[in-house]
């Protein structure tokens, strides 16, 4: 009788497991390379290599910009998907009057999804 309540817990816990599991895509990471120095979300990001990484939030995503190891800013986003793959990996910016770069969007190669920033 013991062995047969253990089970049952086992499995109501495992299936509690699996439902949140499916609500939050897992994280995603990507490398990129802003060739100029760019602000997102009001954070300053030097020219150089980073790696992206994001939780979505259906659609909304939380991006994080990691340079050697290291949080360089975070920012909020939206994934939406394009609907066609794109052949590169590819930063779009936003000029302002003064110079200065603003990233609206990162597309990376071999994807449909985008990240959107405002």
């Amino acid at each position: 009788m013991e062995l047969k309540r253990i089970l049952q817990s086992a499995i109501v816990a495992l299936a509690i497991t699996a439902a949140v599991g499916a609500q939050a895509k897992s994280k995603d990471l990507k490398n990129m390379v802003l060739r100029f120095n760019a602000t997102v979300a009001g954070t300053h990001l030097s020219s150089g290599s980073y790696n992206v990484q994001w939780q979505t939030h259906s659609p909304e995503a939380t991006v994080s910009f990691l340079q050697d190891g290291k949080v360089a800013g975070t920012a909020e986003g939206k994934l939406v998907d394009r609907g066609y793959k794109y052949a590169s990996d590819e930063v779009m910016y936003d000029e302002l009057p003064g110079g200065e770069r603003v990233i609206r969007e990162i597309r990376f190669k071999g994807s449909s999804e985008v990240l959107e920033f405002n």
